[in-house]
């Protein structure tokens, strides 16, 4: 599920997420606010369909649905659209929404999150840590073709195998990268790789998971170069857990890292709502 307004980026948001529900093979619902609701109905082609869509001024629809122009074999998974409104953007009516229409993903824009602001009077991190599903952060600057390499920042002793089924669905190398809770100390190269490759690769049943441990102190520093080297294109972690939130940004939003313009798939600490048909 997309959150959408009626801005001028709006399209570029919906081609974005279109190229994730091409990946995952997963149908995308788009989420209207009402106060930003579009003014007349227009006629889009998809496939041997015609879909009713509605447009103003400022988002253009054609543009918004081009991906779905693009020649696909006939075997290939085409996501189907949907499209719904809400008057009131809170958090009971999101988790609700998650329950009923079985979402898997909610995609947002993160410029809209002031993300790298972590103090704890900020209501959007409020909400996100409040929500039944994982969040994924979209940054307007981000060129976004496909996930081909993505990071998972967790303490190895507690990686959670939940969120590895989920990265699985891309079909992507995953990097699980590795930082000590704090008060805990740094795992030896040999026994982090051991734990990766006996537990952690076996329960998942996933051979393209590999391992980036850091010692460093400096967090920001080190998984800034981790993912520059590795070219990572999304990178994940769960909320609450460890303090890695805080860890990873800072207070001040001036303070940025290069990281922090790459999309960013966050967790829900213990338990989310997991639609076991996806998967299958």
């Amino acid at each position: 599920m997309l959150f959408i307004d009626n801005g001028p980026d709006a399209g570029k948001l919906v081609k974005k997420a279109l190229k994730i529900a091409y990946q995952c093979k997963a149908n995308l619902q788009l989420c209207f606010n009402m106060k930003t609701r579009l003014k007349r109905s227009v006629l889009v082609e998809y496939g041997d369909e015609e879909l009713s869509m509605e447009r103003d001024d400022f988002t253009n629809i054609e543009d918004i649905t081009l991906e779905l122009a693009i020649k696909r074999s006939e075997n290939e998974f085409v996501p189907k659209i949907n499209r719904v409104e809400i008057n009131n953007f809170n958090i009971r009516t999101i988790q609700e929404m998650v329950v009923r229409d079985n979402i898997w993903l909610i995609i947002i824009d993160d410029q809209k999150l002031q993300l790298k602001n972590s103090h704890p009077e900020n209501s959007m991190i409020k909400m996100i840590g409040n929500l039944n599903c994982p969040v994924m952060l979209l940054s307007q600057a981000v060129d976004l073709t496909s996930f081909n390499k993505i990071a998972y920042i967790t303490d190895l002793r507690y990686c959670d195998m939940g969120v590895i089924r989920f990265l699985k669905v891309f079909n992507a190398p995953i990097f699980v990268t590795h930082i000590s809770a704090p008060g805990l100390p740094d795992m030896e190269e040999r026994y982090a790789q051991e734990i990766l490759s006996e537990t952690v690769s076996v329960k998942a049943n996933y051979t393209k998971i590999f391992l980036r441990n850091i010692k460093n102190k400096n967090v920001q520093a080190s998984v800034t170069k981790i993912f520059d080297e590795l070219e990572i294109t999304m990178f994940a972690f769960v909320n609450n857990k460890h303090q890695t939130f805080e860890r990873l940004y800072d207070n001040f939003p001036d303070k940025t890292q290069a990281y922090h313009n790459l999309p960013a798939l966050i967790f829900p600490y213990l338990n989310w709502f997991n639609q076991p048909s996806f998967y299958n």
